[in-house]
């Protein structure tokens, strides 16, 4: 069940209002774009983005410009986006808090988390459709400041545009760490897990809400706990051969990598894939009537070694 989660921003009124104060300030201009300030910048206006910034230099005042275009326009897509309902989300209380903390965290970490959509990252000054500066000195500190505004393109088109590729991305992401969390049951391969958990990597990254973070971070921890619940049993098969399987909380296990054979006599030792197991050869020519005599396993598994070792008898 999707649920339409909006508030209605009045973002370019408030951003009108700022600069309409900033521009207020006490101050000498000494020089200016053109002869009268535009009037975009004092009202709010369907269709546009409007921000403002002061600085030192000229470059700098435009490039705060452009962030702060980026950052009214991910805020205008965190707080009318439609959310799926998931087990995930009831751990929240109330809608209300679910929407706040969603959109502080996403406002808050909109820099890095929506700036992989293309359309934030083809935000540029050569799309600006109007601009004005001032080059300012203050009247008591004689300081010299730069102030530099700029009305930016944003229509509604693009608006929905924007939300419906975010919904679609986060979704995505969504469904990922979901599918995940029931595979994780269905492991037969050793090797899967790392890919798995590189596999689960960008998503949860992507959660910047605490509750959808949480989440993904159980599964992927879950995911890297799987070594250590992995076991080996060896049973002789024939002279001078074993069968080594392996098992994960109970069921089978293989791995395409053989493990590292080591013992205290036999020589000639070889590991060999056979189906879910591992046939184990070796010559116990050298070793002696004793059952002390070994063969230790160690297998490479993601972020441990696993190590086996069985006795046997010469014969």
């Amino acid at each position: 069940m999707m649920k339409l989660l909006r508030i209605f921003l009045t973002t370019a009124a408030l951003f009108g209002f700022g600069i309409t104060m900033l521009f207020a300030q006490q101050y000498k201009v000494v020089e200016k774009s053109d002869k009268k300030a535009p009037l975009w910048y004092e009202s709010a206006e369907s269709g546009y983005m409007v921000a403002s910034a002061e600085a030192g230099n000229m470059e700098e005042a435009r490039q705060q410009c452009l962030e702060s275009i980026k950052r009214q326009i991910i805020q205008s897509i965190a707080q009318n986006i439609e959310f799926s309902d998931s087990h995930t989300v009831n751990q929240v209380t109330g809608n209300g808090d679910r929407i706040t903390e969603f959109v502080d965290r996403y406002t808050a970490e909109g820099s890095t988390k929506a700036a992989s959509l293309p359309f934030i990252k083809g935000i540029s000054l050569s799309k600006v459709d109007g601009s004005y500066w001032e080059k300012r000195q203050e009247k008591k500190s004689g300081k010299i400041t730069y102030c530099y505004a700029i009305r930016y393109p944003f229509p509604e088109s693009q608006h929905k545009a924007l939300i419906a590729e975010f919904e679609k991305q986060d979704r995505e992401m969504e469904d990922l760490i979901k599918s995940m969390e029931i595979h994780i049951s269905d492991i037969t391969l050793v090797e899967e897990i790392d890919q798995c958990i590189t596999k689960m990597n960008p998503a949860v990254e992507y959660f910047f809400d605490k509750t959808r973070r949480e989440w993904a971070e159980g599964v992927l921890q879950n995911y890297r706990k799987l070594p250590a619940s992995i076991t080996a049993e060896s049973k002789a098969n024939a002279k001078d051969a074993c069968l080594v399987t392996l098992y994960l909380n109970g069921k089978r296990i293989t791995t395409s990598v053989m493990p590292k054979l080591t013992s205290n006599c036999a020589s000639q030792l070889k590991a060999i894939p056979r189906g879910e197991e591992i046939l184990i050869t070796y010559s116990s020519e050298d070793c002696l009537d004793d059952e002390e005599n070994f063969i230790e396993l160690t297998f490479k598994m993601p972020g441990k070694s696993l190590k086996h070792k069985f006795y046997f008898k010469a014969e």
